[in-house]
């Protein structure tokens, strides 16, 4: 256990967010594009520009969600390759199996149900680790990013997306405008403002989820704790969204 728990945790999260995932599965993609103003294929793509050539390699994408980073690892690491997606919510893995037969891959991903505080891979078992926007749902951050040090080879790679708050005061007023008016009008189109287990419903908890959140420079500090020595990010939309990236020091540094 992390000595310090960070991000907006409470009692019952675990529960409740893969709760909150299950209500939202079917739409899910729709309001990503929504949410991120349709330029989240942009920050994809980047993520995977980071990561480098990866032909052949095995991936592992934590909290997969309804598949999309693991299909653009499958597209690129190519029959010879493996790329497991991990999520804890069942309705989001069947979602993206349901999906999976329309993307023509040249391998199928192995998508399983799990918890990223504790995944069933054993040590060094990965080439590159990929995630977007998980961490601020888990109830340990810290034990996240240790775990996906843990299951990366020596030498093995890390690139992971999460939202972030942009630094320009003028740039920051019109995002929270955004992100805390405007976004969870569209998301009540889907949730219809309806409480999960007694608390908020999935789009006010998915703008809420930020609060205590760590983003930039913090972010960093719990990939360098967790091992990744050159652990740094790139600020993406304004300072929205930030890639993270990290390497697990081989073995002879």
């Amino acid at each position: 256990m992390s000595e310090e728990l960070i991000g907006n945790q409470f009692e019952g999260k675990e529960e409740y967010v893969r709760d909150v995932f299950e209500e939202i599965a079917e739409y899910y993609d729709r309001m990503n594009g929504i949410m991120s103003i349709g330029m989240v294929r942009g920050w994809h793509k980047f993520m995977f520009k980071k990561a480098g050539d990866i032909q052949g390699a095995k991936v592992c994408d934590v909290g997969c969600g309804t598949g999309e980073l693991a299909f653009m690892a499958a597209e690129r690491v190519g029959t010879e390759g493996w790329v497991c997606g991990v999520d804890l919510t069942p309705g989001m893995i069947a979602m993206a199996k349901k999906k999976m037969p329309e993307r023509n891959l040249p391998k199928e991903v192995d998508f399983r149900v799990g918890n990223a505080l504790n995944m069933e891979f054993e040590d060094g078992t990965f080439d590159l680790v990929t995630s977007g926007y998980m961490l601020r749902n888990v109830t340990d951050i810290q034990k996240a990013v240790d775990e996906m040090f843990r299951i990366l080879r020596p030498g093995g790679k890390v690139v992971v997306a999460e939202l972030s708050m942009p630094k320009n005061k003028v740039v920051r007023w019109f995002h929270n405008i955004y992100v805390f008016k405007i976004v969870p009008i569209f998301g009540r189109r889907y949730d219809k403002g309806k409480q999960i287990d007694g608390r908020e419903s999935a789009y006010q908890w998915l703008m809420s989820s930020r609060q205590g959140f760590p983003h930039g420079e913090d972010m960093v500090k719990v990939f360098k704790k967790a091992g990744f020595s050159d652990a740094r990010y790139y600020s993406k939309t304004f300072g929205a969204v930030n890639i993270y990236v990290g390497s697990k020091p081989s073995e002879d540094q």
